[in-house]
């Protein structure tokens, strides 16, 4: 924690060199946060090991407790011994709870609370109060749920729900966090997308947790982090190499596990054994032509590896990108317009070309990217990767992978 407030007071310097990591990497908080919501509506104790080190996770338990759950730690294991609403306690006034700036800490507590009949203020904060909410909010209100958007607070919402509704059709166009959301409270409700064009690989994550506690199952190990993975993947790939000693397998329920297959597609050397993942570079990198639309949080990633190899690659379906944490594809072409790397964007097509370029740009630069975790991590590696400089924000990392900067220096 101290690393991480001295980081939110200064620069990181970085300097550019070569990288051959061993390391661990984080579990994943979209799990986490899954299971944990999941393990809030059942009756009996439920486990969960391999707890990530998020502050999107740790704003999720501290709402969870205010409201009534009892949460046992020990290490990074926790076990939930309650359920809601069994144990919801009668409020007085409403409860505030602050969830932080996630999508998934916001998004999924809001049906859980309806399943209450107190009156809860949701209060997020920076960028996910401008992300979108609505849909999710006239969902509820047609089942029956009082809620309002900025009349008292950001959210205010009262439950239960007037009927839970047997079926459901969600519009999944936007995200799928809102029918995630609504699947995890409602879990023995059959509960279908519409216009799902984003992240259907978590989708079906949520599915298979669901499925696993209709049918009995208490006991959970959260899987290792492929989106956080893929910042320690890409600097290997492009700078040397890498050994994540933690990931032992594939979890194809995370939309960004799918980097792994493109790493072998731009012809860089991937190996998956007992003792872990090993990405080595190639001296002959090829370009790609992918479509981004499953796994919108890789795409910073992918635009760092395109822009280190020749030729043009191209990502498509990231217009997404704009509602996130930040503007992100604006933020991605700040960066390849800083380093010099030719791109362009077709709004129309939804496609992002880059030309990249092997040879480093010597250019020192002062990086201050916005408070989003992905940008943050990505604007190091193009520093790195390059003339070196300084970077401000890296607390912010903390929302996914709290020992980033750490790990990431920890060359073998």
């Amino acid at each position: 924690m101290r690393q991480l407030m001295n980081l939110k007071q200064s620069q990181l310097i970085v300097k550019p060199r070569d990288y051959n990591g061993t390391l661990d990497v984080p579990s994943s908080k979209s799990a986490a946060n899954r299971i944990l919501i999941l393990a809030c509506t059942v009756d009996e104790p439920v486990v969960v090991s391999n707890i990530p080190l998020s502050h999107d996770v740790e704003n999720l338990i501290n709402c969870l407790r205010k409201v009534g759950l009892n949460i046992e730690r020990e290490g990074n294991s926790l076990t939930v011994t309650n359920s809601f609403p069994k144990c919801e306690r009668k409020l007085s006034s409403p409860l505030v709870l602050e969830t932080g700036d996630g999508g998934t800490t916001t998004r999924f507590l809001i049906p859980f609370l309806a399943l209450g009949q107190e009156t809860y203020i949701v209060e997020p904060e920076g960028r996910m109060k401008e992300r979108p909410i609505e849909d999710l909010a006239v969902t509820l209100k047609n089942l029956g749920v009082a809620v309002s958007l900025g009349e008292k607070g950001w959210m205010s919402i009262q439950g239960p729900f007037g009927e839970i509704p047997k079926s459901l059709v969600v519009n999944a166009e936007k995200t799928t966090q809102h029918i995630t959301a609504l699947s995890l409270a409602l879990r023995k409700s059959d509960i279908e997308p519409e216009n799902m064009k984003y992240s259907t690989s978590y989708w079906e994550m949520t599915k298979d947790l669901i499925n696993k506690f209709n049918g009995g199952q208490r006991e959970f190990v959260v899987p290792v982090d492929f989106s956080s993975m893929s910042y320690p993947l890409a600097l290997g790939a492009v700078l040397g190499s890498v050994h994540v000693k933690n990931c032992l397998e594939v979890d194809n329920f995370q939309a960004d596990a799918i980097l792994i297959e493109v790493l072998k597609q731009m012809n860089h050397q991937v190996s998956l054994a007992s003792d872990g993942l090993r990405v080595k570079r190639t001296e002959s990198p090829e370009t790609i032509d992918f479509d981004c639309a499953n796994c919108p949080d890789l795409v910073p990633t992918l635009a760092f590896l395109c822009s280190k190899i020749e030729g043009d690659s191209k990502l498509k379906n990231i217009d997404v990108l704009k509602y996130k944490e930040s503007d992100r594809l604006k933020e991605i072409i700040h960066l390849l317009d800083l380093y010099k790397i030719k791109n362009s964007y077709d709004e129309s097509a939804d496609v992002l070309t880059i030309t990249g370029q092997r040879a480093a740009q010597l250019e020192s630069f002062e990086l201050t990217p916005p408070i989003d975790h992905r940008i943050v991590m990505i604007s190091y590696l193009f520093l790195r990767a390059n003339g070196g400089g300084s970077l401000t924000n890296g607390h912010c990392v903390s929302k996914s992978f709290g020992n980033f900067f750490e790990v990431i220096d920890c060359d073998s």
